[in-house]
């Protein structure tokens, strides 16, 4: 099998969960709106930061939650119940465990953070999110006190629509040691409330360490996203997330009224992601991008940050694969495989074909180098600090870089891969 036969394999599995995903009533576009290389591109010309394989593209000032956000490590997101003041077509709120239950029934978000600080947690950043947490306001401002007596350094944000807060709140939260209100924008046709919540983000500028609008952008928005940061870098917004808009399985009705197609290679790598927010919806990338130069030609102040669907499952492969790095054994058994330190995915380079016989004698000739050698495929998988090497001698091989994760199935812990893409 060479390695275009074999890749098919892969390809073929993205095409059965397009066809599945299709089922819930919108369908995929034909060609893919916004190219992956796109972001690299904006990033250099419009000199933003392009980070975690590309999937985060920044300029001029990130939150600390959005970084650490992408390894999932020593961070959590707590919420007293799922109510909310809002009923928009797009949340994905629905997707959550015991979604029902926790629209009637509270959590004690301070005892749940008693537990974890007695069992050793320990907490970068910490997040109260809902539905809308000031619902709850008179659980949130005691948690968020309580939090910074436990864990001292710790970044404490909030997230809010805006529709409860007032001065009065305000002042409360900046005396509970809030690091980051972070304010949950809607479009303009679903939100008749905006001008309060505008007057709530220029008080909490001058109150609160920092002020973050986070929004979807949704297709053919750009000109109200314009409008919208133009406003918000005006009145001393720290920074704005743009993040990637997606369909949460739910109200297929509400996007199919408005002429929504999914995006065609709705992920970098295709797999099972956990994330609840749902599948990319297409033209979304292709327009936060363009917002992205819009905020470099208008020189605006503030951050801006375009999160990428891919950004947003990263947390998820970090902590699936970390143990390989800090686990001597699991490198033992795979010396071929490294750990990529920007994106979390394992890989490794692969020879296919016939090539892959003269890849293993040229190993064998070395001596010391790790390899696995599969006869039936058949394909053989080296370093990928080799693969150049591997190349120039062995010319008529044809190579590809696989990317795996780590999954536990019990007590054992296997290597799944999950692509392998051609290597010029």
């Amino acid at each position: 099998m060479d390695i275009r036969k074999y890749a098919e394999i892969f390809e073929a599995n993205e095409r059965e969960f397009e066809a599945s995903i299709e089922e819930f009533g919108v369908l995929f576009e034909r060609e893919e709106s916004s190219p992956r290389l796109r972001r690299e591109q904006v990033g250099r010309t419009c000199a933003c930061h392009c980070e975690n394989g590309g999937s985060s593209v920044w300029r001029g000032w990130i939150s600390t939650a959005c970084r650490a956000c992408r390894t999932g490590e020593q961070t959590a997101s707590l919420f007293v119940d799922l109510r909310c003041t809002k009923d928009c077509y797009f949340c994905f709120n629905c997707n959550q465990p015991h979604y029902e239950h926790f629209r009637v029934h509270k959590r004690n978000i301070s005892l749940e953070l008693d537990q974890a600080h007695a069992a050793g947690a320990k907490l970068r950043c910490l997040a109260v999110t809902g539905g809308e947490p000031l619902l709850n306001k008179d659980q949130v401002l005691p948690f968020l006190a309580h939090a910074k007596k436990l864990y001292p350094a710790t970044h404490l944000r909030l997230y809010t629509n805006g529709d409860l807060l007032d001065e009065e709140t305000l002042e409360e939260l900046a005396s509970s040691g809030l690091d980051e209100i972070r304010f949950s924008v809607k479009p303009l046709d679903f939100d008749d409330n905006q001008e309060h919540v505008f007057a709530m983000m220029e008080r909490a500028a001058t109150v609160l360490p920092d002020v973050v609008v986070e929004v979807p952008v949704i297709p053919d928005s750009v000109d109200e996203l314009e409008s919208l940061m133009r406003r918000a870098n005006s009145i001393g917004v720290r920074g704005i997330n743009l993040l990637e808009f997606c369909f949460p399985l739910h109200k297929t009705e509400e996007f199919l009224r408005r002429g929504f197609e999914l995006r065609k290679h709705p992920y970098k790598y295709p797999y099972q992601y956990r994330y609840s927010g749902g599948i990319p919806i297409a033209r979304s990338e292709k327009e936060a991008l363009r917002l992205m130069e819009f905020a470099v030609a208008e020189n605006l102040r503030m951050g801006v940050h375009y999160c990428s669907a891919d950004n947003r499952i990263s947390a998820q492969v970090n902590l699936q694969n970390k143990m390989f790095s800090h686990d001597g054994r699991l490198r033992r058994q795979w010396p071929w495989m490294d750990a990529d330190e920007d994106d979390h995915f394992l890989r490794c380079a692969k020879a296919f074909g016939g090539g892959a016989a003269d890849v293993r004698e040229w190993a064998e000739r070395a001596g010391s180098i790790p390899y696995s050698y599969d006869a039936d495929v058949p394909s053989i998988a080296i370093p990928r600090s080799l693969a150049s090497d591997a190349m120039k001698a062995c010319p008529k091989a044809s190579f590809g870089e696989s990317v795996s994760v780590l999954e536990r199935e019990g007590d054992i812990i296997c290597m799944r891969e999950i692509t392998v893409r051609e290597l010029a």
